[in-house]
């Protein structure tokens, strides 16, 4: 991979998730399904349109991936994720292990089912121990603060002014979609604000 730039904005839907796509983070096809629903629902009456938080809010960069021996039928792959102020990634799941670790912004997360750790950041070079999430409660991760996720259900968005940047580093199935949108998924249960 060259570290090139890819966004999900630049994912056509097609009707099967190419692995370009699943390494992207989203498939198009789930993407634009779910933004299409979402902007569908906004009527031409409205006189204040509804804050955008279609796939330009948020972007996806690979920035390293290959098949691992040690583990046969999985990869590793390290993204970066950047999530602009307004963006929201609603209930959602993901095929394996993830570390997904805040570089800077303020990060909603909203764990809905998996094994989740959250790590907050060191205080003086101390570590702090790993705690449990409540499920479907949010926690609002800062700067140094890091998730252990294994097969979660969750949900996610900008909980700040400034963007929100991920690193994500994931030990995922092959041939799965890296971000797959939950059956019945309810726009309204996701926090927005």
């Amino acid at each position: 991979m060259d570290g090139t730039k890819e966004t999900c904005k630049t994912i056509l839907p097609t009707s099967a998730v190419t692995r370009r796509a699943a390494l992207c983070g989203l498939g198009g096809m789930s993407l634009a399904a779910l933004f299409a629903a979402r902007w569908e629902s906004a009527t031409a009456q409205d006189a204040t349109p509804p804050a955008p938080t279609g796939p330009e809010l948020i972007t996806f960069q690979l920035l390293g991936a290959g098949p691992t021996t040690a583990a046969p039928g999985l990869e590793l792959t390290l993204r970066r994720t950047t999530l602009a102020p307004g963006a929201v990634l609603p209930d959602h799941t993901h095929p394996g292990a993830l570390v997904i670790f805040v570089e800077s912004g303020a990060f909603g997360y909203t764990p809905l089912d998996g094994i989740i750790q959250l790590t907050r950041a060191a205080v003086a070079g101390t570590p702090n121990p790993a705690e449990t999430p409540q499920t479907g409660a949010e926690v609002i991760l800062a700067p140094g603060d890091w998730l252990f996720v294994e097969d979660p259900g969750d949900a996610f968005r900008n909980a700040g002014e400034d963007d929100v940047v991920l690193l994500v580093a994931g030990l995922t199935r092959i041939g799965e979609p890296f971000t797959t949108l939950m059956p019945g998924m309810d726009m309204g249960a996701t926090p927005t604000s």
